[in-house]
């Protein structure tokens, strides 16, 4: 027992200095890279900053695209989109107008013509009011009330504020409008 008790101390020890010889030798490399980096001159220094404002660019795109309108009737819901594949492919079908059919007194829902799924489905355990999620690969369904669920969706997004929601879907169907804001 003392002998597997020095053996894992040792190895401990051991395993300590490499990593922080490793961590010495990292900041060593950071430090050659940015002195050789400044010995380049400005032209890689330029391409560096291309490289970010393209970067930034690229993520502005993305920010600007997180909302979608959802109107029913002559109220406009603000709704929140997720970053997924389903959602980019959903967007893309935008604007789309749907007759959506009741279920269940929470949920209206709607089979579109094509597959949207690219995402796994999870079950949320809990749905709230003005979630937007895709059931199986091409059923659309927005929720105006809060329940528990064992069901998997894959979720498109929540709208923002739901106030009159329930009063703007109504009994039975309702005609809902997507769109890009």
């Amino acid at each position: 027992m003392e002998r597997i008790l020095s053996m894992f101390f040792t190895l401990a020890v051991i395993f300590t200095f490499v990593g922080c010889n490793n961590t010495a030798s990292d900041n060593n490399n950071i430090s050659s890279e940015k002195s050789t980096t400044s010995e380049i001159g400005s032209s890689s220094a330029d391409i560096g900053y291309k490289s970010q404002t393209d970067s930034a660019k690229e993520n502005t795109t993305v920010k600007e695209m997180t909302t979608i309108n959802i109107v029913v009737g002559n109220k406009t819901f603000n709704t929140t989109i997720e970053d997924n594949d389903t959602t980019k492919a959903f967007i893309k079908q935008l604007p789309l107008t749907v007759d959506m059919s009741e279920l269940n007194g929470n949920e209206k829902y709607n089979y579109l013509s094509s597959d949207l799924r690219a995402d796994k489905s999870i079950s949320p355990g809990k749905i709230n009011e003005g979630d937007l999620m895709l059931y199986g690969n091409n059923c659309l369904v927005l929720f105006y009330k809060a329940f528990n669920t064992s069901y998997s969706y894959v979720k498109l997004g929540h709208i923002d504020n739901t106030t009159g929601l329930v009063e703007a879907l109504g009994l039975g169907s309702a005609k809902v409008t997507f769109s890009i804001n």
